[in-house]
């Protein structure tokens, strides 16, 4: 399959090369844009699977740019992702999906690229099969079940920790993650796993926000999705 193109704005040289290099490290295609405008009239030419839009920029910023953007049809659903310098809050701008602090390191960019990158490529980081199969004794019927039931309880999953979260009942959010993460490692989630942990750490420090809280959300629809996606190749190859 072809691989997913990733538009990086940013008027800064060197960030503009760091994330270059670090897209493709993870087997991305990467196009730049200096400004906003440049932005906009790449994202007329062609689409887009994600677009990294710095904040701070000359001419049009970040927000003007998104908009802009947002409103091409062809780039209605593109996930934009805000990363800036300064604490940006995505929530209080619709054309934004979540953000980022600069600098980001390898390790979460490519969390985060395995989280809104959609299809089969980003799919083998959502569960590790080796792994799964290791731990279940090379029973893929096992391997199957286990999933089905750690995706069955995702949803309520989620709403408990969520509402934990908002009565900041710290002690027992970190029972609900520590539980969750148990199943993800027994299913070999890795992509709820590399989300969960991190999460965990900040809960027990009392310092969780909402961009972390997010992230997890969207690796358990991410999961959810994929884990459909295994059910249905394996009830087909079973006919």
């Amino acid at each position: 399959m072809d691989k997913h193109h990733i538009l990086v704005v940013d008027d800064n040289h060197i960030n503009r090369l760091f994330f270059e290099s670090s897209l493709k490290k993870l087997d991305l295609v990467v196009s730049l844009a200096v400004n906003g405008f440049q932005a906009i009239e790449l994202c007329r030419q062609q689409r887009f699977a994600l677009i990294l839009m710095d904040i701070r920029m000359d001419g049009l910023d970040g927000i003007q740019t998104a908009t802009a953007i947002k409103a091409l049809e062809t780039h209605q659903n593109t996930p934009i992702l805000a990363v800036s310098a300064e604490r940006f809050d995505f929530e209080q701008h619709p054309e934004f999906d979540n953000s980022f602090l600069k600098p980001i390191s390898q390790d979460e960019l490519k969390r985060v690229m395995a989280t809104y990158i959609p299809d089969n490529q980003i799919d083998s980081n959502c569960f590790d099969e080796s792994v799964a199969l290791q731990i279940s004794h090379q029973d893929s019927n096992i391997v199957n079940k286990l999933r089905q039931l750690l995706v069955n309880q995702l949803p309520d999953d989620w709403q408990q920790i969520e509402q934990l979260y908002n009565d900041s009942d710290w002690s027992a959010l970190g029972d609900s993650l520590h539980k969750l993460l148990g199943s993800a490692k027994i299913c070999a989630a890795t992509l709820l796993i590399q989300h969960i942990e991190p999460l965990k750490t900040s809960v027990e420090l009392q310092q969780i926000d909402t961009v972390a809280l997010q992230q997890l959300k969207t690796a358990i629809d991410k999961t959810i999705q994929v884990a459909g996606k295994y059910s249905e190749a394996q009830g087909a190859s079973d006919k």
